[in-house]
């Protein structure tokens, strides 16, 4: 069976995998996330189509379908090597955990829940009176219980500050000091999450621990 190197980038584009992705192993095989034609286009593009381009050595497709923004790895080899590492297919992914050698790596560990939080999580900002100041939140919200209370325990782990709402399935940090740890320890590759940041916190945009993504390439097919 092919296998891809064991590194960073592929722990990220697995993270983003399990976060918000399907696997098909029925003709056609293939992986496929879908997003937002308009908030994620970016994120794809600068992101996660480098990554297979390098990684993979796959030309993703990038198109939309029934309103949404669909990326979508063709490759029998790689939906066999996520089943092998442990990423099943079908609704058995709803359970899928981060793998054995992603969790045995501080590195890869901490690029595969970057890819959770890119692809299902949510940064906002209360603007209540209460606060004197914008209170920044990042939300990780997900069906998949397993996932959610791996995701809690590495947190811990990381000693970023958050609470485990599990009526809502929910992971929530609150505040400034969890979000600069957040960015310094995990950060985001996803523009948008960074946008928002620096759209109220300019300054923070410094703790984040990844490096700007390339220029975006051609528009959507």
């Amino acid at each position: 069976m092919q296998s891809w190197p064991e590194s960073e980038q592929v722990a990220e584009l697995t993270g983003s995998i399990l976060g918000d992705g399907n696997i098909y192993d029925k003709r056609p095989t293939y992986v496929e996330l879908c997003g937002n034609p308009t908030t994620d286009l970016e994120y794809f593009k600068r992101i996660l189509i480098p990554i297979v381009n390098h990684e993979l050595n796959r030309e993703p497709q990038l198109f939309v379908r029934d309103g949404g923004l669909r990326f979508r790895i063709n490759s029998r080899a790689f939906v066999a090597w996520l089943k092998e590492i442990g990423i099943p297919s079908g609704e058995a992914k709803a359970s899928a955990i981060i793998p054995d050698f992603i969790l045995k790596n501080r590195a890869l560990l901490v690029c595969c829940i970057r890819g959770v939080f890119d692809t299902d999580g949510s940064v906002y900002f209360d603007l209540r009176p209460a606060y004197k100041r914008p209170y920044p939140r990042i939300d990780l919200h997900m069906t998949n219980a397993r996932l959610l209370e791996q995701m809690d325990r590495l947190l811990n782990d990381f000693g970023i500050k958050h609470s485990f709402v599990r009526k809502k399935g929910s992971l929530i940090t609150a505040g400034v000091d969890s979000l600069t740890k957040f960015l310094m320890v995990i950060g985001f590759s996803n523009p948008r999450h960074i946008r928002r940041i620096e759209a109220r916190y300019p300054r923070l945009s410094r703790y984040n621990r990844v490096s700007p993504p390339e220029e975006p390439r051609d528009a959507v097919e």
